[in-house]
C-alpha cells in the first residue's frame, strides 16, 4: 500500500474508534451495571461473560482452521458485521433474563468484527505503524469513552429507572452505526486472498507471550466482573457511582496511553507489577466514593501492561502473519474470559476470594513476563528463551499425551458401549424367546 494510502487508513482507524468509544461506553460499558441493576449480580455477569467467551472461542478456532473466510470479500463482510454488532445491542435491555442476555451477547461476540479490525491493521501496516496506530486508537478511544461515560453518568443518575437503559443502549447503537461509515471508507482490496505463513518461526515466544497475555486479561476480566457488584451490592453504592468508576478509569487511560506509548519494554514491565495495587486497595476500601479514584489507578497501570502484549504481537507479525495474529489476539481475550467465568460463578458472593484471585492472576502475569518473555524479562535473554522453550515443550508434550489419552478413553468407552449393546440385544432376544415359547 502506498504511503498516502497508509496515512489515510491510519486516520480512518483512529476516527473509527473515536466514534466507537461513545458507543462502547453506552452499551458494553453499561452491560454489567444493567445486569446488577436487575438483581442478577456476579452470577448473572459470569453467565453472560462465559457463554459469550465460549461462542467467540468456537468462532475463532473455526476461522483459524479455515482462514479463507477472512480474506474473501473482506470489505463487504467487515462492514456488514461491524454494523450488525451495533444493532444487536438494542435487544439486550428488552429482557431481564440473564440467559437470554447471554445468548444475545454471545451472538454479538461471535461476529468476528475484532478479528477483521486486527486483520486490517496487521495486514496493512508495518511494526512501527502498528505501534503508533495502537497507541493513537487507545488515546482516541479513551477520549470518546470519557464523553460516553460522562453522558451515561448524568443520564443514569437523573433519568427515571424505567426505560433508561433501553434509551442508553439505543443511543449508543445509533452512534456506533456512524463508526461503520468509517469502516466502509477503509481500503481493503490488498487483503483479498492473503495467505498464511506455512509455519511459525518461534512458537515458544508466541506461547510465552500468549500465556502472559491470558493471565493479564483474565485478571482484568475477573476484576470487571466483581468490582461493580462489590460497590453496588456489598458497599451499597448507587448505580451512577459505578458509571463514574468507568469514567474515571477511562480518563486515566487517556493519560496512560500518552505516558506509556513511547516507553521501552523494560519500563513497561513496571506497569505489570503495579497493576496488582488497585484491586488490593479496592478490597481494603469500604467507602464507595473512593473507588472511582482506585479505578483511575487501575486504568493507568493496566494500559501499560496491555501495551506489552499488543506491542509484542506487533513485532511477531513479521513472521506470524496478519491472519494468525488477528485471530490469536481475539482468541486470547476469549480464553481469558472463559477461564474466569466459572470461577466467579463458584465463588459468587465471596468478594474477598474473587479479589484475591484477581491479585494472584496479576502476579502470575508478572512472573511469566519476568521469566519467559525475553523482551521484558528480568533474567537474561538467553535464560528467558530457555525457560520459554522448556515450558512450551512441556505443555506440548502434555497436550499430546492428553490427546492420546483422550483417544484411548474414547475407544475404550465405545468398546464398552458396544459390549453393553450386545448384552442388551441378547437379553431382549432371550425375553422375546420366552414370550414366544410360553
Amino acid at each position: 500500500m502506498p504511503g498516502e494510502g497508509i496515512n489515510r487508513l491510519k486516520m480512518l482507524l483512529v476516527l473509527e474508534v473515536l466514534i466507537s468509544g461513545v458507543y462502547i461506553a453506552l452499551t458494553r460499558g453499561l452491560l454489567f451495571i444493567y445486569i446488577v441493576s436487575i438483581g442478577k449480580g456476579v452470577e448473572g455477569i459470569s453467565i453472560v461473560v462465559g457463554v459469550a467467551a465460549l461462542a467467540t472461542i468456537g468462532i475463532s478456532l473455526a476461522l483459524y482452521k479455515r482462514p479463507g473466510f477472512l480474506v474473501k470479500r473482506v470489505w463487504m463482510k467487515f462492514t456488514f458485521m461491524h454494523g450488525l454488532e451495533r444493532i444487536l445491542f438494542i435487544f439486550i435491555p428488552i429482557t431481564q433474563d440473564p440467559l437470554l442476555i447471554a445468548l444475545i451477547f454471545a451472538a454479538i461476540n461471535s461476529l468476528p468484527t475484532g478479528t477483521f479490525m486486527n486483520l486490517v491493521t496487521y495486514g496493512s501496516l508495518s511494526e512501527e505503524d502498528i505501534k503508533d496506530v495502537t497507541a493513537k486508537r487507545q488515546a482516541a478511544w479513551n477520549v470518546s469513552s470519557m464523553v460516553g461515560f460522562a453522558l451515561a453518568t448524568l443520564l443514569v443518575a437523573f433519568m427515571p429507572q424505567e426505560g433508561k437503559y433501553f434509551f442508553l443502549f439505543l443511543l449508543g447503537s445509533a452512534i456506533g452505526l456512524l463508526s461503520t461509515l468509517t469502516v466502509a471508507l477503509m481500503p481493503m482490496s490488498h487483503l483479498e486472498g492473503m495467505e498464511m505463513p506455512a509455519s511459525v518461526e518461534q512458537p515458544e515466544k508466541v506461547f510465552s507471550t500468549s500465556s502472559f497475555f491470558v493471565a493479564l486479561l483474565a485478571s482484568s476480566s475477573l476484576l470487571a466482573i466483581v468490582w461493580v457488584p462489590y460497590v453496588m451490592d456489598f458497599l451499597k453504592g448507587p448505580d451512577y457511582l459505578a458509571v463514574a468508576m468507568s469514567l474515571a478509569g477511562t480518563s486515566s487511560m487517556t493519560v496512560a496511553s500518552l505516558f506509556w506509548r513511547k516507553r521501552s519494554f523494560r519500563t513497561l514491565r513496571s506497569s505489570i507489577g503495579l497493576d496488582a495495587v488497585a484491586p488490593s486497595l479496592a478490597l481494603a476500601t469500604p467507602i464507595p466514593v473512593i473507588h472511582p479514584i482506585l479505578s483511575a489507578l487501575s486504568g493507568f497501570t493496566f494500559t501499560g501492561a496491555n501495551f506489552v502484549g499488543n506491542f509484542l504481537f506487533a513485532g511477531y507479525n513479521r513472521w506470524l502473519g496478519a491472519i494468525k495474529s488477528s485471530i490469536l489476539l481475539i482468541l486470547i481475550v476469549s480464553v481469558a474470559q472463559a477461564l474466569v467465568s466459572p470461577v466467579s460463578i463458584l465463588a459468587a458472593g465471596n468478594f474477598f476470594l474473587i479479589f484475591a484471585m484477581v491479585i494472584v492472576l496479576k502476579l502470575v502475569a508478572l512472573l511469566l513476563a519476568s521469566t519467559m518473555v525475553p523482551e521484558v524479562a528480568i533474567v537474561s535473554e538467553e535464560s528467558a528463551r530457555t525457560y520459554s522453550f522448556t515450558m512450551y515443550q512441556t505443555s506440548l508434550t502434555g497436550y499430546q499425551a492428553s490427546v492420546e489419552l483422550s483417544k484411548d478413553a474414547v475407544v475404550t468407552t465405545l468398546r464398552m458401549a458396544a459390549l453393553a449393546l450386545v448384552f442388551l440385544s441378547l437379553y431382549i432376544i432371550y425375553r422375546v424367546a420366552l414370550l414366544v415359547i410360553f
